[in-house]
């Protein structure tokens, strides 16, 4: 859980709450379900084949093409999401000191680096208890002294009632709307789903466990916990808006993001408490630690298994040697992660950022893996087809996002409460926002009479405005369809057996009752006489000579080779 749960939940849960009302607290119901499906249909089937590295199971069930393809695309997400980790502490840590934020980026990107270096998944699982103490701390102080300051969750509630942030549902159906009941359960699971279900760190922590019985009960334990967690990381953002009412300090210049709010409550009003600011620094960075820590790992762990031991200089190295590599790959990517900080830096708040990353990045590699683990009849060149075009409505929707600014306006904000010294201020930059937005607002078109306004976006614009939350449900699907579709008009007649290891034990019991254009009569599923399910996986000389996109899906695998039979 201490994992999953970075600094970006911690400060970003807030931020949303101050900005766009506590209708964000849907996303612990997705959150919850999301974790729950996660470990019954895609962990569970890592777990079973007893690999490595997750994307392993690509190359497994069609080609070391595609396996290479998810690896890289992932790695390029891990090390944009990780930097958008080292950057939140670092938003923290200069929004509370005079430290340079570049400063406390390089400090606490290089310190993470030593310790999950020095010492690897050991030194991971042991500071993650405590990290995860630290984070309920630091945000149980923020609530603590906000209800004292406002003199009671009585008034901290009307206020904020007031200011339109307690809102329980919003079904808005407008693709538009940021944070409504559908966006935070259907969209959230969605988006985060492929961070889990798609992913080496949480793969690595599944498989670690002693049974598969006790994984599960690790993922039941963790979706409590996790969603426990981020329902209460909202309530600091209710408690922030009900201090901040009358003066908010982003509008009026204080610190430069509402990521920073939660961070400038704590060095406004605890700094005079001995230990208490330094105590919620290090409740953020130890969020931060945790989750930069088990993705450093699991980056290299990706890379050895994928990319280097194939090779034949590193397939007969020893475990020591392995070690030291694994190692050496740590600190690399640490460091990488720390450069890319310059990259995410302009992405929006954190959640937005974090969330587009996981739902235009890895929803075709989720896409890849749902039809591996749901369809057998699947093939290596439909399934690449479909990731092709998945990773190109990515790159349409994210290079959009990056050139047009489509983020929803927040919930209105005052600075009437503000010392006089600063209403200069306030003034000169509320107009420059105002003017801002009508501009990015307005689009011009040329007519015959002159210049015609719209009132919004239209056409390409108008399509990427949809929340951040709606990303996934465009990729994931597009990738899954034409990949399915791709395998149907490219598969072969020929009667082939999948290995039930590479299914989802739901489509093991189901497969019968579903359409043949799933589970077609070919694909078949032997039996034994005690019900238990049987696969053929001897392969003939032939198989083994072929080219990794000629090779049956499924079936043409080194380490499937030399068993007649296996059960399950």
């Amino acid at each position: 859980m201490a994992s999953n749960m970075s600094a970006i939940a911690t400060m970003g849960s807030a931020a949303e709450t101050y900005l766009y009302s506590c209708v964000y607290w849907w996303m612990s119901v997705g959150n919850f379900l999301l974790l729950l499906l996660a470990g019954h249909f895609y962990l569970s089937v890592y777990y079973r084949l007893n690999i490595i590295s997750v994307y392993e199971y690509l190359e497994i069930r069609y080609s070391r093409v595609v396996r290479l393809l998810a690896t890289a695309i992932y790695i390029i997400y891990k090390l944009l999401y990780l930097s958008l980790v080292i950057y939140a502490p670092a938003l923290a840590l200069s929004a509370v000191t005079d430290l340079n934020e570049w400063v406390a980026v390089v400090t606490v990107g290089l310190v993470c680096t030593i310790y999950t270096t020095m010492g690897g998944m050991k030194a991971v699982i042991w500071t993650d208890l405590i990290q995860m103490i630290l984070m309920f701390t630091g945000v149980s102080i923020v609530v603590i002294k906000g209800v004292i300051v406002m003199g009671g969750f009585d008034n901290v509630w009307r206020i904020a009632d007031e200011g339109g942030r307690i809102q329980y549902v919003n079904f808005d159906v407008d693709p538009k709307a940021r944070n409504t009941v559908w966006t935070g359960t259907f969209g959230f699971i969605l988006t985060m789903i492929p961070s889990l279900g798609a992913s080496q760190q949480i793969a690595q922590r599944f498989n670690s466990c002693r049974s598969e019985r006790e994984a599960m009960k690790a993922v039941y334990i963790g979706a409590a916990l996790s969603t426990a967690y981020l329902f209460y990381a909202t309530v600091p953002g209710v408690i922030l808006y009900a201090v901040y009412a009358d003066c908010d300090p982003v509008t009026n210049g204080e610190i430069n993001k509402p990521d920073q709010v939660i961070a400038y409550f704590v060095i406004q009003f605890l700094k005079d408490l001995p230990g208490m600011p330094g105590l919620f620094i290090a409740a953020i960075f130890s969020a931060a630690l945790s989750t930069l820590s088990s993705g450093l790992n699991s980056l290299a762990a990706v890379f050895f298994e994928d990319f280097l031991k194939p090779c034949r200089c590193f397939q007969n190295v020893t475990d020591q040697t392995a070690t030291v590599i694994l190692k050496i790959l740590s600190a690399m990517f640490g460091l990488l992660s720390i450069l890319f900080v310059y990259v995410v830096s302009n992405m929006g708040t954190l959640v937005q950022a974090a969330l587009s990353l996981s739902g235009i990045m890895l929803g075709p590699v989720f896409g890849v893996f749902t039809l591996g683990v749901f369809f057998p009849c699947t093939n290596t060149k439909g399934v690449l087809v479909g990731f092709l075009t998945g990773i190109g409505i990515g790159i349409v929707i994210g290079t959009g996002t990056i050139m047009y600014d489509t983020k929803q306006p927040p919930l209105p904000l005052s600075t009437d409460g503000c010392p006089a010294e600063n209403i200069t201020y306030s003034l000169t930059n509320f107009t420059t926002m105002a003017m801002t937005t009508l501009t990015d607002t307005m689009t011009a078109n040329q007519t015959e009479g002159g210049i015609r306004y719209d009132e919004g976006p239209s056409g390409y614009v108008s399509f990427i405005s949809m929340s951040h939350l709606w990303y996934a449900w465009i990729v994931v699907p597009t990738t899954v369809i034409v990949g399915l579709l791709a395998s149907l008009v490219t598969g072969n007649k020929e009667t082939r057996t999948i290995n039930p290891k590479l299914m989802a034990p739901v489509c093991l019991k189901c497969h019968s009752c579903l359409p043949s254009c799933c589970f077609p009569t070919e694909y078949e599923f032997h039996e034994k006489e005690d019900n238990e399910l049987e696969v053929t996986t001897a392969i003939d000389s032939k198989c083994q000579q072929t080219t990794d996109t000629d090779k049956e899906d499924g079936v043409c695998k080194d380490h499937l080779l030399g068993k007649e039979t296996e059960n399950i």
